[in-house]
């Protein structure tokens, strides 16, 4: 009895393998949803003449990461604030977006470059709504 259940279970084993319908391997459409477009504002906003805005957007989650940075002897945080609520707003007003939230609390960031400069980042992590 044993012998008859093992041998019918490997002729099913066998021919669901033998008969399965093959999987279609076209992403392209899901991995150009989900890719990540990396924008430079044209108007940046910045006072600071060594600040710089990028802006990583992606579209399948309206979500965007953004970016100030800047040397740290000459970085304020009211003045990156500021500047990325602009650019985020020009953004929105690009993309047709109405309003948004912060995702997770901003962050700041110190490091030297390869040269030895001191810098700093301002980054948030934002939801856009339509």
């Amino acid at each position: 009895m044993k012998k008859i259940l093992t041998l019918l279970s490997c002729l099913f084993i066998a021919s669901t393998a033998l008969f399965a319908a093959p999987v279609d391997d076209d992403l392209t459409y899901e991995e150009e949803k989900v890719s990540m477009e990396v924008v430079v504002p044209e108007n940046q906003h910045c006072t600071d003449k060594y600040a710089s805005v990028k802006i990583e957007y992606m579209p399948m989650y309206d979500e965007i990461r953004i970016y100030y940075d800047t040397l740290y002897v000459s970085y304020d945080r009211g003045e990156a604030m500021n500047t990325v609520i602009a650019c985020v707003e020009d953004f929105m007003k690009d993309r047709k977006y109405t309003r948004y939230r912060y995702l997770k609390p901003e962050s700041q960031k110190y490091w030297k470059d390869d040269r030895g400069q001191r810098k700093a980042q301002w980054s948030a992590y934002i939801k856009l709504e339509r």
